[in-house]
């Protein structure tokens, strides 16, 4: 009932320093309206806006605002009705519902909450990140649950005689293990405990400041789920399962056994040690591939600990690959603009001469249309030009093509989003205009972002009729323009469009970081882990070749030559696991992005580097181990 009040939008109000008790005047359809702020909001429905034309909301040049009906001093034309259903109706229901109640031409266009832009775009943020948090974690328990399962190995081999001891002295087997089960326990319990409560008060805040620039939230702050406590709780009963396991198979064994160091297994011939090419194989070949075969889950683990740092490696570098094709295909292939100026709409014919002269720029249409196709529906946008040396268009490969001036193209991506192909008939409109159009598609083109239709002003008059007439509203020039014109509403530059490109990319900067980091770590732990087993495993084996005469650095070759063919099984296979892994993340960021999977030479060699580099480090770090072996003590320990 404020007749002279107006709720205006908070980062708007930031933007603009506008507080509680200021005046503002609005300018809109040639009248003018001055109203005092009584309130400053976010709304749910504005989550995510942005003014047109730009990538990045600029706050201090688009926000929303509210005032009631009575503070209305002109006449008020509503052309929106916002619908709650009251019951669970799918949306071809609910249509049928509300052209029954209100009548099938009582509106231009429905718009439900899943493709609201504002609710849509954050939804898919939401869906990415949960993606995200899906597929890493698990990469990172996967390998956490190995590090525990050597861990364990190497605690059981270590402490061999005193768990027979114990068992001499009468102690049981229940209560052996029960002992080694608190290991896991324990220390699975503290790191998921700590990770409850230190996670998400630490790693969400990296994120914080490059999603608070995009979208509008009231705060910004951690918050817990009850999937963390699942997965902690996972954690303990794997870490407590695995100890299990680790302590069951000494517990059966009698003392006498228990308090002797295990045995090697017994291996028998293969059939590629019984082929012409064995005897070809150097010592160091046929030791390190029958240790192996003999011990075949830490291979395995090895491989694994591998392949998942160079997986995450590779896919994290693959991401900035993909990022920086994107920038380079849309900003300095396609998008061949410094300025690009968005026109009013009551523009006249004199005053767009005027701009074109100015700035001897080209004249285009974009519009918001709505696609369907089969009862898929979806939103895109419609460009209208003839070829045009600022707006290129190219095929996937990102070649340069030339479209058909009589005929309708549309993007590979949202071909793809609608299940049609060259020679199918879609149906759009633009957003607003009631008039459905049939059309035929005659080709496909490619573009990372800003799926739709392409045609000619001709195929539009033509195809429109009387509903759709082609005029411009988009000037493209290279000119750096400041110079407000008259009949430009706003103008962006390729400048702001790259800002905000780039404050876009930051957060998957900063992921690819972190992933990077966490693999690497990671990886060393798992390979430490696997070498100080294999070294407590072998290490009788170790004095027996020294006892034979090979010196320290034969056996350092000897465990290096393990570790390479290790790291190269895994390298090899994380290549097409990197491609698939970079194909689910990409595919997550909605229906408007196509982004190009690429994988360059550059991405390989590095990641080479680091797993190879890592698996060298691991190595030298046992040279010392190694020198200690104490050929007495180890070849008398079976005694």
């Amino acid at each position: 009932n404020d007749e002279e009040g107006i709720w205006i939008d908070k980062r708007f109000a930031d933007g603009r320093n506008l507080d509680i008790g200021d005046k503002i005047t609005l300018k809109f359809d040639g009248k003018e309206v001055s109203k005092t702020v009584r309130g400053i909001m976010y709304s749910p429905e504005y989550v995510y806006y942005i003014q047109e034309g730009s990538l990045l909301p600029d706050f201090s040049q688009v926000g929303f605002a509210y005032i009631p009906s009575k503070g209305a001093d002109f006449d008020i034309v509503y052309n929106t009705i916002a619908l709650d259903g009251y019951e669970e109706l799918d949306e071809k229901d609910f249509k049928s519902a509300l052209e029954e109640e209100l009548g099938q031409k009582a509106y231009v266009q429905y718009v439900d909450r899943d493709n609201n832009v504002g609710i849509k775009t954050l939804q898919d943020e939401i869906s990415q990140h949960q993606m995200f948090s899906g597929i890493f974690p698990a990469i990172f328990v996967l390998v956490s649950l190995l590090t525990l399962v050597t861990t364990m190995s190497r605690v059981i081999s270590a402490q061999r005689m005193q768990i027979g001891t114990l068992k001499a002295m009468g102690y049981s087997n229940n209560s052996i293990i029960l002992h080694y089960l608190s290991y896991g326990f324990v220390l699975s319990l503290t790191g998921s405990v700590l990770g409850l409560v230190i996670g998400p008060l630490t790693i969400p805040y990296l994120f914080y400041p490059t999603m608070s620039s995009t979208y509008s939230l009231p705060s910004w702050g951690p918050s817990w789920d009850i999937s963390f406590f699942a997965v902690a709780g996972l954690m303990v009963v794997s870490s407590v399962l695995i100890s299990y396991i680790s302590v069951k198979g000494i517990s059966d064994e009698n003392p006498a056994e228990t308090i002797r160091p295990k045995a090697p297994k017994l291996v028998s011939s293969g059939l590629i040690e019984r082929t012409k090419i064995w005897k070809r194989f150097s010592f160091n070949e046929r030791w390190n591939y029958r240790d192996a075969k003999r011990n075949k889950t830490r291979a395995i683990m090895s491989v694994f600990g591998v392949f998942a740092c160079a997986l995450l490696v590779m896919s994290a570098f693959g991401m900035v690959d993909s990022i920086n094709d994107v920038e380079d295909w849309q900003y300095n292939q396609i998008y061949n603009f410094n300025s690009k100026l968005i026109l009013e709409e009551n523009i006249t014919d004199s005053q767009l001469d005027h701009i074109l002269d100015e700035t001897g720029g080209e004249g285009i249409r974009e519009e918001a249309i709505e696609l369907k196709y089969k009862g898929i529906k979806k939103t895109g946008t419609l460009t209208v030009m003839n070829d045009s040396e600022y707006y290129k268009v190219t095929d996937a490969n990102r070649n340069y093509i030339h479209l058909d001036p009589d005929g309708i193209a549309i993007s590979d991506k949202m071909a793809e989003v609608l299940g049609l192909k060259v020679g199918d008939k879609v149906r759009w409109h633009v957003a607003g205009n009631p008039k459905w159009i049939d059309s035929e598609i005659t080709e496909t083109y490619s573009i990372p972002f800003g799926q739709g239709l392409i045609m000619s002003p001709e195929v539009f008059d033509e195809i429109g009729g009387d509903d759709y007439n082609y005029s411009t509203n988009v000037v493209l020039t290279q000119k750096d323009v400041k110079e407000n014109y008259t009949g430009v509403s706003s103008i962006t530059t390729s400048e702001d469009i790259r800002k905000g490109w780039n404050t876009m990319t930051e957060a998957l900067d900063l992921m690819v970081s972190v992933l990077t980091t966490f693999a690497i770590v990671l990886a060393v732990v798992v390979l430490y882990n696997l070498g100080l087993l294999s070294f407590t495993e072998i290490q009788r084996e170790l004095a027996t070749l020294k006892v034979l005469g090979f010196n320290s650095k034969s056996l350092r070759r000897l465990l290096l030559t393990q570790n390479l063919w290790f790291s190269t099984i895994g390298f090899i296979l994380a290549i097409p696991g990197a491609y698939i892994l970079m194909g689910i993340m990409m595919g997550s960021t909605g229906d408007e992005y196509c982004f190009p999977i690429n994988i360059y030479l550059w991405n390989f060699v590095v990641s080479f580097l680091i797993t190879f580099g890592l698996s060298v480090l691991v190595n030298l770090a046992f040279s010392r181990k190694i020198k200690k072996v104490n050929m007495v003590e180890s070849l008398k320990s079976n005694e």
